[in-house]
């Protein structure tokens, strides 16, 4: 199939869609080659924290490219722990999708918690939520849904968002590593793959409510799906983070026995929307006495926590108005 407004893939960044014929179960496989880097090496993150950035960034866009809209899809994780948010959002474009993000962390707590052996998802602590937000403009109404952070992994935390509140049969894997080239110079690579049920004429299926006149312990077992799951659990981590290993061959290693039908891949692209005169929009819109208060300084700065772009001027310009 050819997809008009899709982009060759030329970095290896990209979301590609499947489906495993004749199975009511669609797929996707998300590989962040040089955008993985691009971003992270934006910040001076400690390694945990990275990783945790990098499967946040797979996810965002694993799950941006499955809906058909204007706006951002934004993946938001708050806790209570040393890293207290973390972040990554996906925008379409019509030649290849955004992707961004950033983390807050205490340095020193997220040090002391590897020390004790506290990884993945406990760095966020024991009483926090994961957010997945819709926003289509300031026009359109949001859509979000919120669930607690649950599972040691940002995978498990997922599917745990999917059996609450969408019902829907689904398995994840997700990875993030940093990896050692010649030379010695280190990049990060990312991927993810995802599987999930859908109904014959395409809508969810109910995966927690048994068909009507089934007792619970009657209801019946999918063996299908049991099967692709565990044929997905066999997904390596160094199959997700491979270059050279394109998501065609990875889905057709996994499930060719039921066969695999492969569609156009997703280009995906660093892309923060950060500009001086952006900035300059957000200043005028400050209160009077925050206005005030930063006139009196030297100069003014701001900083994009996304791209950790760091914008400077004079108050007589960025107040101007």
């Amino acid at each position: 199939m050819t997809d008009a407004n899709t982009a060759p893939i030329e970095s290896g960044d990209y979301a590609l869609p499947f489906r495993i014929e004749g199975q009511n179960v669609n797929g996707r496989v998300v590989k962040l080659n040089r955008l993985a880097s691009e971003v992270l090496s934006r910040h001076d993150y400690p390694e945990a924290v990275s990783r945790l950035m990098g499967e946040a960034l797979v996810l965002a866009a694993m799950l941006g490219t499955m809906l058909k809209f204007d706006g951002r899809f934004i993946l938001q994780l708050q806790g209570n722990g040393p890293i207290s948010m973390l972040m990554a959002d996906y925008t379409p474009d019509e030649k290849a999708g955004g992707l961004r993000g950033f983390a807050q962390f205490d340095d020193k707590a997220v040090s002391a918690a590897l020390k004790n052996d506290t990884h993945g998802l406990a760095l966020l602590g024991d009483k926090g939520h994961m957010a997945f937000t819709v926003d289509q403009g300031p026009d359109m109404e949001r859509y979000q849904g919120i669930v607690p952070l649950e599972g040691a992994t940002l995978a498990d935390a997922a599917l745990g968002y999917f059996q609450r509140s969408e019902q829907i049969g689904t398995s994840i894997k997700l990875a993030a590593a940093p990896l050692l080239l010649p030379g010695g110079k280190t990049e990060w690579r990312a991927g993810g793959i995802l599987l999930q049920q859908t109904a014959a004429d395409g809508g969810a299926i109910d995966i927690e409510r048994p068909p009507e006149g089934y007792e619970d312990d009657d209801a019946p077992v999918d063996d299908d799906w049991n099967r692709l799951e565990i044929l997905l659990g066999t997904t390596e981590d160094s199959e997700l983070l491979d270059a050279d290993l394109s998501g065609e061959k990875l889905a057709f290693r996994l499930f060719h026995e039921d066969g695999v039908r492969v569609f156009d891949a997703r280009a995906l692209k660093f892309a923060c929307p950060c500009t001086r005169q952006r900035v300059l929009n957000m200043l005028a819109g400050l209160s009077d006495n925050d206005r005030e208060e930063m006139q009196e300084q030297e100069n003014v700065e701001v900083r994009c926590e996304f791209c950790n772009e760091n914008y400077v001027f004079e108050p007589s310009e960025a107040f101007s108005a």
